[in-house]
């Protein structure tokens, strides 16, 4: 169930409830917490960016689509141009 479920049901989390779940938060990460949160926080950029995306495509035509969509495969053909995967094969010496 989420909070608002709990909520519409009559539920509403105390000050102390709250301080008790934050103790237990501290307690199961310790020290991972900066990087538990920091993944958080770019997990939520990375979805706030790709909302940003899909509102951005659904104002566009069909036409800006397909541009946009060829503008970024030739971008990608130029990385790859650029930037080879992989190493240079070097003969053994001797």
């Amino acid at each position: 169930m989420t909070l608002c479920t709990l909520c519409a049901m009559g539920f509403t989390p105390t000050p102390v409830q709250i301080l008790i779940v934050l103790a237990l938060g501290v307690l199961i990460f310790g020290k991972n917490l900066p990087d538990v949160a920091k993944q958080i926080g770019s997990a939520f950029g990375e979805f706030k960016k790709g909302l940003r995306e899909m509102s951005d495509l659904s104002k566009m035509s069909a036409d800006e689509k397909v541009a946009k969509k060829v503008r970024a495969d030739d971008d990608l053909e130029s990385t790859e141009k650029h930037h080879p995967v992989g190493t240079k094969f070097v003969p053994p010496e001797g």
